[in-house]
C-alpha cells in the first residue's frame, strides 16, 4: 500500500507543470515534461537500467524465499510470484538488448510492458512477503519483513527508470504521429475524373 503511494507520488509529481502559468500548450508541441532522448542519452539509459535490473537481479536471488516457514498455498503463492519477477527480470534484459541495437517503437513497447509487468510482480511478491498470516512465528515474520524491504527497494530503485522511459515513449511516440500526420497533410490530393 505505501509503495503504491510512493510510485504515484512519483507519477502525479512528474505530470502536475511546475508553474500554474505553464498548463497552455502551444499546439503542435509535446507535453514540456515529455523528454525524447537522444542517441546517446538513451544508450546511456539503457545501460543504466541493465545495471539497475542487473543488480535487482542479484538481489532478488538473495531472498531465500524457502526458508520462511509458510503454509502450502502461501509457499506455491510466494514462489510463483517469486519465479515472475525473475522472469520479467529476465524479459527486460532481452528487451534491453534488442533496443540497443535498434530502436523502434514496437521494441519501445514491449520494453514498457515488461517493466509495467516487473512492477506488478514486484508488487504481488512484497504483498506475500508482509501478509502475516502466511508466515509463522516471530522470527519467520521478521525474516519475511527483511525480504519485503529487499523487494521494496528494488521496487523503489525501478520505479524512478519507468517514469523516465514513460516519459521518453510517449514523447517518442507524439514524434512518430505527428510525423505521420504531418505525412498525410504534404501527400498530394489524389486526381479526381471529371
Amino acid at each position: 500500500m505505501i509503495r503504491k503511494l510512493i510510485i504515484m507520488t512519483f507519477v502525479f509529481l512528474g505530470a502536475v507543470p511546475v508553474f500554474p502559468h505553464t498548463t497552455q500548450l502551444p499546439t503542435g508541441q509535446p507535453h514540456p515534461a515529455l523528454h525524447l532522448m537522444n542517441d546517446s542519452e538513451f544508450a546511456t539509459f539503457l545501460n543504466r537500467l541493465d545495471m539497475d535490473i542487473l543488480h535487482s537481479q542479484v538481489q532478488l536471488k538473495k531472498i531465500h524465499v524457502k526458508s520462511l516457514s509458510l503454509g502450502i498455498q502461501e509457499r506455491e503463492e510466494l514462489d510463483r510470484s517469486y519465479n515472475r519477477c525473475l522472469q520479467s527480470l529476465d524479459n527486460i534484459r532481452e528487451e534491453i538488448q534488442k533496443l540497443s541495437q535498434k530502436q523502434t517503437l514496437k521494441l519501445d513497447l514491449f520494453l514498457l510492458l515488461d517493466l509495467n509487468e516487473l512492477s506488478r510482480t514486484l508488487d504481488a511478491l512484497d504483498q506475500g512477503l508482509v501478509n502475516p498470516a502466511a508466515v509463522g512465528g516471530n522470527s519467520g515474520a521478521q525474516k519475511s519483513l527483511v525480504f519485503a524491504r529487499e523487494v521494496l527497494g528494488i521496487d523503489v530503485t525501478l520505479a524512478t527508470d519507468i517514469f523516465i522511459f514513460q516519459h521518453h515513449f510517449l514523447a517518442f511516440a507524439g514524434v512518430i504521429d505527428a510525423t505521420l500526420d504531418q505525412a498525410d497533410h504534404d501527400a498530394p490530393e489524389p486526381l479526381t475524373q471529371k
